[in-house]
């Protein structure tokens, strides 16, 4: 019944009472209400619908529901995920404003669900990550070709930046499977990285790294092992 009124009043937006029915469960309950709302409930709902009830959940008790941003997983399935919406917003500029160390922590759950590069810059964006250096480190977690080809883009921009790619390549291999491999490659031959150690199996040629800066898809041609389809 507890789960069946949760639902009720997260659809219907009944703040107020949601509060009341939370408040007044035991550890127990609370835990399993917790684990119905971000699994049965938040993958259920709209664009503007799940952020407002996220920005509700996470600002009544935020160790508990923050997690439950995973749940947009759905909204990237079907194609709905819109950062640009007054309750998206709203909810970033919250996390910002009341918990700004959680918003690293949100960005690190969302990135690698991400499907397209529009996606990727709009959540940089309404959390305000906005310099190159700034992109570094939450993309450095993901292994995704989406992430790395960003992760390529923001080193590029970089000045002086040869320290820093270094240290991205040491990070990369320590996953030693073929996207980290080719990735390094990639970084490697663009930076003329001769410091690097080791023989890597994609082997990239002039005219491939003049296209690199030109078109997304050399790039990912490469990481994948192609050759690019120029």
């Amino acid at each position: 019944m507890a789960h069946q009124k949760l639902h009720e009043l997260i659809v219907a937006g009944k703040w107020n009472q949601l509060d009341a029915l939370l408040g007044a469960m035991s550890n127990t309950e609370f835990r399993r209400a917790e684990h119905f709302v971000r699994t049965s409930v938040l993958p259920q709902l709209d664009n503007d619908h799940f952020w407002a009830a996220l920005l509700h959940l996470v600002h009544f008790r935020r160790q508990a529901f923050l997690t439950g941003v995973l749940a947009v997983n759905h909204l990237v399935a079907d194609a709905t995920l819109q950062f640009d919406s007054p309750s998206a917003r709203t909810f970033a500029d919250y996390l910002l404003t009341e918990h700004p160390s959680s918003v690293q922590k949100v960005v690190n759950m969302v990135l690698p669900l991400l499907k397209d590069e529009g996606q990727v810059l709009s959540l940089f964006q309404i959390f305000r990550i906005e310099s190159n250096e700034e992109r570094i480190v939450p993309l450095l977690k993901v292994d995704s070709p989406l992430a790395y080809y960003f992760l390529f883009n923001a080193l590029r921009h970089i000045p002086d930046n040869k320290p820093l790619v270094l240290d991205c390549c040491r990070y990369i291999l320590r996953r030693a499977d073929d996207y980290a491999y080719n990735m390094v490659a990639i970084l490697q031959a663009y930076f003329g990285l001769h410091e690097l150690r080791g023989q890597f199996s994609l082997r990239i040629e002039p005219y491939e790294l003049s296209q690199l800066d030109r078109d997304p898809q050399v790039f990912y041609h490469l990481l994948n092992g192609k050759r690019p389809q120029l």
